[in-house]
């Protein structure tokens, strides 16, 4: 009886590309029942999933015991669509073809999951690893699942599974935006919107790209085009024009007299910043780049995320100079981006809580210790599904678009491993010597209501006191502050900036400002770390 199993084990498997039998990886096995998987629609699938638990063998033959019923499926990704191993989209349904939420696997309900198939990223991990960072610095992003899949009975090879990205209490928790929600608060969230490959189902900025004569493009996520109301779409727009003004101001104050910070989570903007840099992602601010904002009452901020398609990062792409671990990405692949990251990173305010965030990460998250046990933690979980998955797509020694020669050339899983050990500990080398600001009251960045404040009533504007000295001047002056300054703008009476520094935590200054206009007066405008106060001043 034995051997007759065994026999029948082996004819089984022979029809699965000989390759899988068992597993300690779940096993997704899905059948079309002969029907093409195409871009779009979706094709109806019956799917199982065998899980015998943690440290469990699961076997082709055992029961779906994890899961077992229909879903639609179809291909996604973009260039990806040329791989020969592809990624899907999977949706579950009931019996009657209705979308249903479902659980497994330990990932919690909903109704819409992806199949993530790692083929140029030879180390096969690119994504897992990122989004584990994201989560760990306290931001959304999705949870992974390696598994080994079939499809139509034959082995496709190692997979992640991954949540799709969507608008849910279990995913990006932000309210539902009804049709009706066309006023007031019910307005004002929530959304969820990206920078993309595509001009469509969206609208184009006043400002244009980085380094591009384009005008930036920004696309609806949700509510979807055809949801969308015309009021909601009008907030939205206009709210993100808001900030992109007082990004664009010499001030980083728009004409609401709002600095751009009262828009932002500052935070999740240096996280989004750091894991784009730190994995140098060449497609890092220009594609997959999300954002979303919950209702004013519960928030209202622009959060930057989640993190999406890491698959060309981490050294893993030819062009861009992403091989080198020297280097800013967003300037050296910047001509699809938004400039809002330009300003950002001549604000002090940001730099100042780049600084901080990325000194507080380095002795833990990002600690060089950390980061190389997540990369062995992930080739464990992996186990012997790498060897399956490369005997399925024979690709080690062979150049996958768009692999750098190094993992071109490298022979085994084992050496991708290495060089890409190798390539993150230089890059986090290279950002700790160039990571630009001062790390100065770093606390105050941890309110993730940050925001440097124009109101006169401001705590911070009250322990403001700057004496500005001889006033009138003949064009020497000397500023005196009782609280560090961190930018000073002088404005003429026409409300032209004349003369703008970037003064870094100073409290005593002394300017020359005789190639001015005199006879005339100014206002001095100064800015601290949370808080911006006016002082006027005269010269003749």
């Amino acid at each position: 009886m034995r051997l007759l199993i065994s026999l029948f084990v082996l004819c089984l498997t022979s029809s699965v590309s000989g390759q899988l039998i068992e597993s300690e990886l779940p096993i997704i096995i899905i059948n079309t029942h002969g029907n093409p998987i195409e871009d779009e629609p979706k094709t109806e699938a019956t799917i199982g999933i065998i899980f015998n638990g943690k440290d469990s063998i699961n076997n082709i033959l055992d029961a779906t015991n994890e899961y077992s019923g229909l879903c639609g499926i179809e291909l996604r990704g973009s260039s990806s669509l040329d791989f020969a191993k592809k990624s899907y989209g999977l949706e579950m349904w009931n019996i009657a073809g209705e979308d249903i939420d479902t659980s497994f696997l330990g990932f919690k309900k909903e109704e819409d999951f992806i199949l993530n198939g790692p083929y140029s990223d030879k180390s096969l991990m690119n994504n897992a690893v990122v989004f584990q960072l994201a989560r760990d610095m306290g931001q959304y992003a999705s949870q992974t699942q390696y598994v080994e899949l079939i499809i139509n009975d034959e082995y496709m090879g190692l997979y992640v599974l991954m949540e799709k990205i969507k608008r849910d209490k279990n995913r990006i928790d932000i309210s539902k935006l009804k049709d009706t929600d066309i006023s007031g608060d019910d307005l004002t969230g929530g959304y969820i919107i990206i920078v993309d490959h595509f001009n469509e189902n969206g609208w184009y900025s006043e400002y244009d790209k980085n380094d591009n004569d384009e005008p930036l493009y920004i696309q609806y996520v949700y509510p979807k085009i055809e949801d969308l109301q015309p009021q909601q779409a009008t907030y939205i727009q206009g709210l993100i024009s808001e900030w992109e003004d007082a990004l664009a101001s010499p001030t980083y104050i728009n004409d609401q007299d709002k600095h751009y910070t009262e828009y932002i989570n500052l935070r999740s903007f240096v996280d989004n910043f750091i894991i784009n840099e730190l994995s140098k992602n060449v497609d890092a601010y220009s594609f997959s780049s999300y954002f979303y904002k919950d209702k004013d009452s519960k928030g209202g901020r622009i959060i930057a995320g989640p993190v999406w398609d890491y698959n060309l990062s981490l050294g893993n792409a030819s062009f861009c100079n992403s091989t080198n671990p020297d280097g800013w990405m967003y300037y050296q692949c910047p001509a699809e981006s938004p400039f809002w990251w330009d300003r950002l990173l001549n604000s002090s305010t940001f730099t100042g809580a780049l600084k901080c965030r990325w000194e507080e990460l380095r002795t833990s998250i990002l600690s060089d210790e950390n980061l190389l046990e997540i990369i062995d933690a992930n080739v464990s979980a992996m186990g012997e599904a790498v060897d399956r998955n490369f005997q399925r797509w024979p690709i080690m020694g062979h150049w996958i678009w768009p692999n750098p020669d190094y993992f071109a050339q490298a022979q085994s899983h084992a050496e991708v491993v290495f060089i890409l050990k190798d390539w993150l500990l230089a890059r986090l080398l290279w950002m700790d010597e160039n990571i630009p600001g001062e790390a100065i009251d770093c606390s105050v960045y941890d309110n993730p209501d940050f925001e440097v404040s124009t109101g006169t009533t401001d705590f911070e504007i009250n322990k403001l006191s700057i004496n500005i000295y001889p006033n009138p001047s003949l064009g020497q002056i000397s500023v005196q502050s009782s609280v560090p300054l961190m930018e000073i703008w002088i404005i003429d009476k026409l409300g032209r900036v004349v003369y703008t520094s970037d003064v870094e935590g100073t409290n005593f200054l002394e300017l020359d400002l005789s190639a001015i206009k005199s006879d005339d007066y100014y206002v001095l405008k100064a800015r601290t770390r949370s808080s911006v106060k006016s002082v006027h001043f005269s010269l003749f």
